[in-house]
Order: structure tokens, then C-alpha cells, then sequence
């Protein structure tokens, strides 16, 4: 007689079955990597935050060729999301670091020299200026600026004449857009404005995806929109101004084009008439001999 089990046996079966076997890990034997760090030393390693529209390879392209920096410069893609560049100088790396941050198609490029770690995560900081709204006069001191700053991440730069500072952050993290400050036993709001920020999610303020994709959004269901703050103003200011520029270059191409295409029909129409009167002074002296 045949075995019979039962709901909870075959379920419990399924389940087991339906598991994914999980690999053990490969471990890689120790070995003396000395050379290979000194051979890197003078390296970036990239990260495209929007992997769809960013191609690693053609990053590496456009950024080798707009950095106009002393001694030569090599890249290439390592995946589809990180990008290495090679320098021969110190100071073109630093320089290049120094001018950052940079975007392709619109959206963020993580850059981090290159370090002999060990993560998936890496590279992830990204170096942006950040100035500071909402502050009392009397608060723009180095010491403000720098308490503001440390809350954000690592302080590069600071000038406090212009209210602003240059703040190592976490790039695959939310941004930051306001922060509660305490002042004379009073809390108020200061506005974070981030310089050349470009696309961005304007829910959750992650650089690696936009609004519509972002998975807080719920303005379909709930019909409401978060607040935008400076930077995301700043942003669409810059998107819109792209396109009005990439709209007078279609229009002034087709006027270009128009305009030859009207000179080769005045052209041709100047060679039909003159065809014509040359024949017809050819007809009427026939016609007198």
C-alpha cells in the first residue's frame, strides 16, 4: 500500500525544494599585492549612478577627454556600473578631485581614489560645495559652519563669507536637504543647497534614480507632491535651460537648412529663366535671318 503524507509533508517538501542552494565562498589565497597598489596608487574608481542611460565606456570616453590636465590619462569600464582612470600625476588627480562633481547625461558620477579595500560599496563619496540658507548673520563663524558640516560628513573646504563648505558625503545615501539647527535656545530650519547638482529623486533625494521610479512614491494614490527645496528649483532651472538650448539648436539647424535649401530653389529657378531667354533670343534672330 502506497505511502501517503500529508498537506504539511508536501508543503514542507515544496518549500525545501524551491530553495536556492547558496555557494560557499571562493577564498583566495594570500599573496604579496605590494606592486599592484604601487601600480594603482594614481587611480579613480568611478561609479554611474543611473547605470541604463550612463555606459560606463562612454564615460570613460567623455571624461578623458574633457579633463584638461598635464600628463597622459587612461581608462577603462570594470562592469557595467564602475569605471577606473589612471593618472601620471599627483596633481592632475587632485586637480580633477578638486573640480568635481561632474555628470554625464544629466546625472551624477561618484568618483573616489582608488584605495586597496575590499567592498562592493566602493566607490560611494562624493564631494559636493554646500551652501547654507536660513543661517543668522551673526552665525556665518568658522565654528557654525564647521558643526553644520560635521553632521553631513567629512569637511574639505570651508568659505565662510559666502556661507558655504565642501562636504565629503555618502553618494549612495539620501541627500540631506534641510537641517534643524539650535540657535540661542531656538530651533530653526536652514535650507541645503547643493552646487552643481544635477538629476535627482525629488521624494526621497537619492542620486540614483528619479521621482516616478522611486519606491516611496505613492502621489498616485495619495495625490501629493513633496516639497521642493533649492536644489531641486536649482536642478529643473538647469534641465530647462538644457533643453531651451538644445531646442535653438534644432531651430537654428533647420533655418540653416532652410535657408540653403531656398538658395539652391532661387538657384535653380535664376538657371531656368535664364535658359529660357537665352532660347527665345535664339528663336526671335532665327526668325529675323
Amino acid at each position: 500500500m502506497a505511502q501517503r503524507y500529508s498537506r504539511m509533508e508536501k508543503g514542507k517538501w515544496a518549500a525545501e525544494a524551491s530553495r536556492e542552494v547558496q555557494r560557499a565562498p571562493v577564498r583566495l589565497p594570500s599573496s604579496n599585492n605590494s606592486a599592484l597598489i604601487e601600480e594603482n596608487k594614481l587611480t579613480l574608481i568611478g561609479r554611474v549612478t543611473n547605470p541604463a542611460v550612463q555606459k560606463t565606456q562612454w564615460v570613460v570616453e567623455w571624461l578623458t577627454q574633457y579633463w584638461n590636465v598635464e600628463g597622459e590619462i587612461t581608462g577603462r569600464e570594470l562592469g557595467p556600473k564602475l569605471f577606473q582612470i589612471r593618472f601620471t600625476s599627483e596633481e592632475a588627480l587632485k586637480t580633477v578631485l578638486r573640480k568635481g562633481p561632474y555628470h554625464y547625461k544629466r546625472w551624477m558620477i561618484i568618483l573616489q581614489r582608488w584605495e586597496p579595500v575590499v567592498s562592493n560599496s566602493f566607490p560611494r563619496k562624493i564631494a559636493f560645495w554646500i551652501r547654507i540658507h536660513g543661517l543668522p548673520l551673526h552665525y556665518w563663524t568658522e565654528e557654525s559652519l564647521s558643526t553644520i558640516g560635521d553632521e553631513l560628513g567629512r569637511i574639505l573646504d570651508t568659505e565662510v563669507k559666502q556661507g558655504r563648505i565642501r562636504i565629503l558625503i555618502d553618494g549612495l545615501k539620501k541627500l540631506e536637504m534641510s537641517l534643524p539647527v539650535e540657535v540661542d535656545g531656538e530651533v530653526i530650519t536652514v535650507d541645503l543647497e547643493y552646487e552643481k547638482l544635477e538629476k535627482h529623486c525629488f521624494i526621497c533625494y537619492s542620486l540614483c534614480h528619479e521621482k516616478e521610479t522611486c519606491p516611496l512614491n505613492r502621489e498616485r494614490e495619495e495625490g501629493e507632491d513633496r516639497k521642493q527645496g533649492i536644489s531641486q528649483h536649482n536642478t529643473l532651472r538647469k534641465l530647462e535651460e538644457h533643453m531651451r538650448k538644445h531646442d535653438h539648436r534644432r531651430s537654428v539647424s533647420f533655418s540653416s537648412r532652410e535657408r540653403e535649401e531656398l538658395s539652391l530653389e532661387t538657384s535653380s529657378k535664376v538657371a531656368t529663366d535664364r535658359s529660357i531667354l537665352v532660347s527665345s533670343l535664339q528663336n526671335e534672330r532665327r526668325h529675323q535671318s
